[in-house]
């Protein structure tokens, strides 16, 4: 068993260093995980400071899940249409001199919730294009046949700068809040350099349709396509109702764990340490054929995990809580991303890819409604909610999405 652990490891690893294309590819997802990780925790702690209201720190996620909601589908067309690589560094240039305005204003204190909320929404639609464009250029560079275990190898860079960016974020913005937009702009200028060194990597050719027509082709597509209809659903409950949570993550921690920012640092650093605990165990473990119980099992754990963390108040308990749901929702997001790239032609990839970051965009929208329903009732009855919402959503669609991963594995191995 260990030498079967070891082997699998040390394939792991070469997939991630053995081609310098991806190695850079991936040192430019780390600091790009590590800007994202803490400005989605930074925004949030200015809002609650300033305003003391869940609701206005709902806002906050909702406005920029409005920019990632919006741009997703464009973003969808671009990456089927330009150079990666190239859209990458421009959505990183344009959100650093952003950065860099609100660092400024931070640094004269005179920073006021509006200019936050601009930011989160343009934030929001720079990520709206990043997260579809990283994805796509994952499997550009791993191959189909080792899209799994690139697929983890992405979401593991997630979860290790989430559990290190919110400690060293959260350490930062408790001395200065402008420590912390400091932080996010060298991020972004470290990721950029990453991307900026790919060779090699060109333009997909470019279809005799206008942007319009593929945006109209992409949707008719997906509605027509059970099965990727299917998974876009699916992953449009849980980010609705499941991931929502996230957006509350500084209430529950200052006002039910008694919790300051670098305490909402180690609370998030934590709750991603138990992703980052699964994704190297689908990293390492034999590949499972059908990913469609990958996606069934992440549902069931990401709901109960929810449901038990509403109710508690003892900080070690919910830390466990937290990483237990964190866990089991990266499972679901590693199964639905390659149920998603292994269902569809190469040429409607990033369509629909762009759809799959459109629902992420709905996980931050949800934050409009869940702020309000916190200010009114509480932050565990919103978090219980939404996980008995993914729990019995789960029982509803199992033996379809099990299906849909049984069909996904016979058509590749044909």
């Amino acid at each position: 068993m260990a030498l079967s652990l070891s082997h699998s490891l040390g394939l792991f690893m070469l997939l991630l260093f053995r081609k310098q294309n991806y190695r850079r590819f991936y040192y430019g997802l780390l600091f790009d995980d590590a800007s994202m990780a803490v400005s989605a925790m930074l925004l949030g702690w200015i809002v609650l400071s300033v305003t003391n209201s869940a609701f206005w720190v709902g806002v906050t996620a909702g406005v920029s899940g409005v920019g990632m909601t919006l741009c997703s589908p464009v973003a969808g067309i671009l990456i089927d249409r330009y150079n990666r690589r190239n859209l990458l560094l421009i959505t990183q240039f344009s959100q650093m001199f952003l950065v860099a305005i609100l660092g400024i204003l931070a640094l004269y204190e005179v920073i006021e919730v509006w200019q936050v909320l601009f930011f989160a929404f343009w934030a929001g639609a720079f990520h709206g294009v990043r997260y579809p464009c990283r994805m796509a250029m994952t499997l550009d560079l791993v191959g189909t046949e080792n899209l799994l275990r690139g697929t983890a190898a992405y979401y593991f860079s997630m979860t290790v700068m989430g559990i290190v960016a919110p400690l060293v974020g959260g350490w930062l913005i408790g001395k200065e809040i402008y420590y912390g937009f400091g932080f996010i702009f060298l991020a972004l200028l470290v990721s950029s350099l990453g991307f900026l060194n790919i060779r090699g990597v060109g333009a997909p050719q470019i279809a005799s349709s206008n942007h319009l027509e593929d945006l109209i082709y992409g949707a008719r597509y997906v509605t027509k396509n059970s099965a990727v209809r299917s998974l876009i659903f699916a992953e449009l409950v849980v980010e609705f109702f499941g991931w929502s949570v996230e957006s509350m993550l500084p209430v529950i921690a200052r006002d039910r764990l008694g919790l300051d920012v670098q305490g909402l640092g180690v609370l998030m650093s934590v709750g991603t340490l138990g992703a980052a605990i699964s994704i190297a165990c689908m990293a390492v473990i034999p590949d499972v054929n059908n990913k469609g119980k990958l996606v069934v099992y992440g549902l069931f754990g990401l709901g109960f995990g929810l449901i038990a963390f509403a109710f508690s108040n003892q900080l070690l308990l919910s830390m466990a809580l937290l990483a237990f749901a964190y866990g089991f929702g990266v499972v679901f997001d590693s199964g639905i991303a390659t149920l998603l790239q292994t269902s569809v032609p190469n040429h409607m990839r990033g369509r629909v890819l762009g759809l799959q970051t459109l629902s992420w965009g709905f996980s931050e929208s949800a934050g409009f409604y869940v702020g309000l329903i916190t200010a009114i009732a509480g932050a565990p009855i919103v978090v219980a909610l939404g996980g008995v919402v993914v729990v019995v959503n789960g029982a509803r669609i199992a033996r379809n999405i099990i299906s849909i991963g049984a069909q996904t594995t016979s058509e590749i191995d044909e």
